[in-house]
């Protein structure tokens, strides 16, 4: 812990400050992913855009912290807008109409293939986020930090 906040100041932040510092916000902002989003193969003007926002919006928390960990790996956005190293793509695809979404983690990319209307890309999108779970940047970051610690003679 003492190599991501300074020991002596510690004593300064609240426990909820401690966690948002370490861990990020635990509410997902759609402001936040607008603020740090990359469109290609479409525009932000698109229906298809337009109805994938208003869909985020819909969602409730717990469901957006799922698709954050489908279209990044991982369950929350950092705290400071700054410290997001990737912007978040959007991608059109060319694919059958009302297929499912995908993405690419690694990348930080939805990729949206056309939908017949808002209401089918919200079924799809919600099936994608409880049914394909493969990536886990949280898990991987807390083993891969347990797994540096343990090989470290560094007091906590």
């Amino acid at each position: 812990m003492s190599w991501i906040v300074p020991v002596p100041l510690l004593s300064l932040l609240t426990a909820k400050q401690l966690e948002q510092m370490v861990c990020g916000m635990p509410e997902i902002s759609v402001e936040v992913l607008k603020k740090v989003v990359r469109y290609r193969e479409v525009d932000e003007q698109h229906q298809l855009v337009q109805w994938f926002w208003h869909t985020l919006e819909e969602f409730s928390n717990e469901e957006r912290v799922l698709f954050m960990r489908f279209v990044s790996g991982r369950s929350r956005l950092p705290a400071n807008t700054a410290d997001i190293s990737q912007r978040f793509q959007i991608m059109k695809v060319d694919r059958p109409y009302d297929s499912l979404p995908t993405s690419q983690t690694c990348f930080f990319q939805l990729r949206l293939p056309p939908y017949s209307s808002q209401l089918v890309m919200a079924e799809r999108l919600r099936y994608a986020i409880n049914n394909c779970r493969s990536i886990d940047m949280d898990n991987y970051m807390l083993s891969r930090n347990v797994d540096n610690a343990e090989g470290s003679d560094t007091d906590y």
